[in-house]
């Protein structure tokens, strides 16, 4: 079993985001506690246009690792940021941005989601682990940096770093919160799912989960060590 160690934790996504395996590509954001987040809904620019369907995003690259064959976008992200949108799959819409960054020019940067019924390919003989939290959990996500630069955020006054909205056209049920958590390494090298700071209630069929301040680390890793998320909502 090999991975590789990322300092810091996660810069993510939808749902939304997010190892363990044999030879190969391996993401283990580390642990570190992450600083508390402002959650206020905010305008999406919606006009990002899908640039790559499936089947384009279920191989490798632009993924890493496991696979996931539910809906892909692969978007570019500007140093000033960018948005992304993903088809509908299972019921499920997923819709996001990322704000300011450290980037000195554009790069892509592919997302997937999966439900994890039937649609993750193993990685070698590692099956992908699941996510046990309150209530259900609705969605994973999978986010890949294309280039080979480590993208950190670059934080201004009253825009988010990152933000997501999560539609099901079958709702929620009894749910009324929804949270977010990111795959990392425990002790012993052990595989963890980590909470994701704050929580977004959910209105309707949807939930909007918005980041302003940047935790310690956050960053998306370079290209072949992926992040992995889950979204699970609850009655609070």
């Amino acid at each position: 079993m090999r991975l590789s160690m990322i300092s810091g934790s996660a810069f993510v996504a939808s749902a939304v985001l997010v190892l363990a395996g044999c030879a190969g590509h391996g993401i283990v954001p580390s642990s570190a506690p992450l600083a508390p987040t402002a959650m206020t809904p905010a305008t999406f620019d919606d006009v990002s246009p899908l640039r790559h369907h499936l089947p384009t995003c279920p191989k490798s690259p632009p993924q890493y690792d496991w696979i996931f064959e539910g809906a892909c976008n692969i978007f570019t992200l500007a140093p000033a940021g960018g948005t992304f949108k993903l088809k509908t799959y299972q019921d499920i819409a997923v819709t996001g941005l990322i704000g300011r960054n450290t980037l000195k020019a554009s790069v892509d940067v592919a997302i997937a989601d999966a439900i994890d019924n039937g649609d993750i390919t193993k990685w070698g003989k590692a099956t992908f682990p699941p996510y046990k939290a309150a209530g259900a959990t609705f969605v994973y996500a999978a986010v890949n940096n294309q280039s080979k630069d480590v993208i950190k955020p670059n934080p201004q006054k009253n825009k988010p770093i990152l933000q997501y909205t999560i539609v099901d056209a079958k709702g929620f049920g009894k749910a009324n919160v929804c949270g977010a958590a990111l795959l990392t390494q425990g002790k012993h090298g052990s595989l963890v799912w980590s909470p994701f700071p704050g929580t977004g209630t959910i209105k309707g069929d949807s939930v909007t989960i918005t980041v302003y301040v940047a935790p310690r680390g956050f960053e998306l890793p370079p290209q072949g060590t992926p992040l992995y998320f889950a979204i699970n909502c609850y009655k609070r």
